[in-house]
């Protein structure tokens, strides 16, 4: 493990990119803002301040602006960060009543979706997206990053293990950088959903998604304090291979059948993970699956555990919330 660089012994350049990045940072989370401001939430220099906006406005990452104030005094000079600076694409396939379908959006980095568009697929896998993704590189010449969901259940091969995160999808990433000319990601449709319902229940602090669908294997992801819990090979969550689906992987298309396996799958879930928000995304199930979970406990041990369940019918807003989150943490670790 790398030992951490001893803050007396940092070279002028890692001090000037820190400070940058502070300065950045501030700006970016006060969107617009003077001087004196950023020198009071960096505890920077005016001139150390003055100098990094400098060099930012002449990137184009930072823009110069004038802001009339009332009162005595001349207007205060503002900064504001250019949000349209790096773009970020979000490529979402995913299913439908039986069908697929690809979800493009592009979106700067305060995660404002500049454009939407959805296909309908005969199939998932990267040859079939790559027309697409190149016709929006071509009228957005600013994204920066690309991140690729799909579900982990439809595919395979290179794709299959690049959602893994193993060390086979190194090839297929390296790939896929090089043709775009630009960084790409892949994650699973339900990793990113489960980080999509966290940032719309940050309070809950460890929230699971669960895909339950009739004919269809269920997928489950975990996010605990903003933060995907991934397993080895990145492989966690994996319900379909608990006993009561009795190794056929998939929850019976017959609505009881179903249903009583949904149940015994939440419960399941909650008495492993204790988790304190569950939203479970699904088409074919009959609604009041919460009150059939509460009327399943039996002891207060597991009552106790009940945790809030959400169900909603479709996943890709929080799959694309998700992958905006991932695109930005890898964005930052590419330029930072």
């Amino acid at each position: 493990m790398p030992r951490k660089r001893d803050p007396e012994h940092l070279s002028t350049g890692d001090i000037r990119k820190s400070n940058e990045n502070a300065v950045l940072k501030a700006l970016h989370a006060e969107q617009v803002a003077s001087i004196s401001r950023l020198k009071e939430l960096t505890a920077l220099s005016v001139v150390t301040v003055t100098r990094i906006l400098e060099r930012l406005t002449l990137t184009g990452i930072v823009t110069r602006e004038e802001r009339t104030v009332t009162g005595v005094g001349r207007p205060a000079v503002t900064f504001r960060f250019n949000a349209a600076h790096q773009l970020l694409l979000v490529v979402s396939c995913y299913q439908r009543y039986g069908h697929y379908y690809a979800g493009y959006s592009v979106h700067d980095l305060f995660g404002e979706c500049l454009e939407r568009r959805e296909e309908l697929l005969s199939t998932i896998n990267t040859d079939v997206l790559r027309e697409s993704i190149e016709n929006f590189l071509s009228r957005y010449e600013r994204v920066a990053i690309i991140g690729i969901s799909m579900p982990s259940d439809s595919i395979g091969g290179r794709v299959g293990a690049a959602l893994r995160h193993d060390p086979m999808s190194e090839r297929l990433a390296r790939h896929l950088n090089g043709h775009f000319n630009r960084p790409v990601f892949f994650e699973t449709d339900i990793n990113a959903a489960a980080l999509g319902c966290y940032k719309r229940h940050p309070q809950a602090g460890f929230v699971t998604g669960l895909v339950l669908m009739p004919g269809r294997a269920p997928a489950c992801g975990f996010c605990y304090n903003g933060s995907v819990i991934r397993g080895r090979d990145g492989m966690a969550g994996e319900v379909r291979y608990f006993p009561m689906f009795n190794d056929v992987g998939i929850l019976p298309d017959d609505p009881a059948q179903a249903d009583e396996l949904a149940v015994r799958t939440l419960r399941a879930v909650m008495c492993v993970l204790n988790p304190a928000l569950v939203c479970v995304f699904t088409e074919g199930l009959k609604a009041g699956l919460s009150e059939r979970l509460k009327r399943r406990v039996l002891t207060e041990v597991e009552s106790a555990m009940l945790p809030r369940v959400e169900v909603l019918t479709s996943i890709r807003d929080d799959v694309v919330s998700g992958m905006i989150t991932l695109c930005l943490e890898k964005l930052d670790r590419v330029t930072g």
